[in-house]
């Protein structure tokens, strides 16, 4: 880095003295992180001895923290959960019910999902999960045609497709009828819906916010992003999972084959907290603050007998919410634990536990992708196979297209369905929110859905492993090299 505070007086120096002490001035951020050793060498050294290129890389992906805009949603959320209580205390309505049918370790992980989120679980849910883009269209485009209060809905991609542009008719028909309509779009997601993409939900009245707009370095990082889908209709009915807007989930070829990904209706108590988890990031996004009393219905419906836990996570928090329960989950497991994610870039607590479970002779199984739209991603978690597989895990790689869902199933009993991917990104950077299931028909269709992928797909032997090409040995540890940074 010294070499650039000799380079002389001319521009290139001054140019290379101000990112000197940029860099220098990054580094004590860097230390204040307090992340992994890996991470915070890694950032260091790139600072040190690529300063221009550090500090930039840095500004971009490396902050992994929003601070004042989230002291604002927690302002928020605090005056949410307040006006709920103050009803609930008026009407004698307790949120808080009973979870029958869990044994002692069920009952630890939802009460840890509580205490991470300040959200108990609730029963008296109905979960409907869909496995095909096509039919979460036709179930979600139904619901909006239903709603007569409110529909909300966040994605962090709405591709400007024709899949995209159904949506939005939909939602603008929603708005021109008296509807409620909010739509929250992620900024770097949503990029290709642009103004006049928007111009027909704001001309029927519909409100559209942008969550964390890419206007400046300085102000905030372009790294952190809503990776969330949560649609809300009337309070009572809500959608999740995997799925984004976009052709390529309706069943459209692309490059990689067709998008195959899981996601689910929810009916039932367990929308409230879903509702809460979107006005907390419209206000976040908007500054807008919604009186909450219209969109929660009380008493809350009950409509199935699943008991449901939301669990959102993200930078505006240190509790890694997220990640914890994919960890408990895993740990508390007896039989079984089934896990499909499209980008696997585990830690070393998540790595431990998967080789754990395997070693007391559980079936430990991965579904992941055969090929990917994220090369240095795909690399870096294929450089983890080799000590998965000597622990005992078995891994297989879907063939026919991207496998993009986030499931988990723990001995046909416990489900985790989602946003998140099993990557540092979505469990420390990323805006996710997951989904903790005890329902005995969700967890028999989702390990049917398991098994129909694990049918297309090609099993990894820890023999022929072994035997890979050294270009691909190389691959595999540029992406685990670079992936403290990711």
């Amino acid at each position: 880095m010294l070499s650039w505070l000799h380079m002389g007086p001319g521009v290139a120096g001054w140019v290379g003295a101000f990112f000197a002490l940029v860099a220098l001035t990054l580094i004590p951020l860097v230390v204040l992180r307090r992340k992994e050793p890996s991470s915070t060498i890694a950032w260091i050294l790139t600072l040190l001895f690529l300063p221009a290129v550090g500090a930039i890389l840095f500004l971009l992906f490396g902050r992994d923290r929003v601070r004042w805009p989230a002291r604002r949603k927690r302002q928020a959320d605090t005056l949410v959960r307040g006006r709920l209580a103050a009803r609930a205390a008026e009407t004698g309505t307790s949120f808080m019910p009973a979870q029958p049918g869990l044994n002692e370790l069920e009952k630890q992980i939802f009460h840890m999902g509580a205490l991470l989120t300040g959200e108990p679980a609730s029963t008296g849910n109905r979960v409907e999960v869909y496995s095909h883009g096509s039919d979460v269209y036709d179930a979600l485009g139904a619901a909006i045609d239903e709603a007569k209060h409110h529909v909300h809905a966040e994605y962090y991609l709405i591709r400007n497709d024709k899949t995209g542009a159904w949506f939005r008719d939909k939602l603008a028909r929603a708005a021109a009828r008296g509807v409620t309509v909010r739509l929250l779009c992620d900024a770097y997601g949503c990029l290709g819906v642009g103004a006049t993409w928007r111009r027909p939900l704001r001309k029927a009245g519909a409100r559209v916010g942008i969550f964390l707009p890419m206007r400046s370095l300085l102000l905030q990082p372009v790294n952190l992003r809503n990776h969330r889908k949560i649609v809300i209709i009337d309070g009572s009915v809500a959608f999740s999972g995997g799925v984004n807007i976009g052709d390529e989930y309706h069943g459209k070829m692309t490059k990689l084959g067709q998008w195959r990904d899981t996601h689910f209706r929810l009916e039932g108590p367990a929308a409230r907290p879903l509702q809460r988890v979107f006005l907390q990031d419209w206000f976040f996004a908007t500054g807008e603050g919604v009186d909450p009393n219209p969109y929660f219905p009380s008493p809350p419906l009950v409509a199935g007998d699943a008991t449901v836990a939301i669990v959102p996570s993200g930078p505006d928090t240190r509790t890694e919410a997220i990640h914890r329960i994919f960890f408990a989950a895993i740990a508390a497991a007896r039989e079984r634990v089934w896990i499909t994610t499209p980008y696997f870039v585990p830690d070393a607590p998540m790595v431990v536990a998967l080789e754990v479970a395997a070693m007391r002779g559980l079936d430990v199984k991965l579904i992941l992708p055969g090929r990917s739209n994220h090369r240095v991603t795909f690399h870096a978690g294929r450089s983890f196979y080799e000590q998965l597989l000597e622990a005992g895990v078995r891994i297989h790689e879907y063939t026919p297209g991207m496998i993009h869902a986030k499931t988990m199933v723990v001995d046909g009993r416990i489900v985790l369905l989602g946003s998140a991917n099993m990557d540092m990104r979505s469990f420390r950077l990323n805006f996710e929110v997951h989904t903790l299931i005890h329902d005995a028909i969700t967890a028999r269709r989702l390990e049917a859905s398991f098994a129909e992928d694990l049918a297309h797909t090609v099993p990894i032997d820890l023999a022929t492993w072994a035997k890979r090409s050294l270009g691909n040995r190389i691959a595999e540890g540029a992406g685990r090299f670079v992936s403290p940074l990711l």
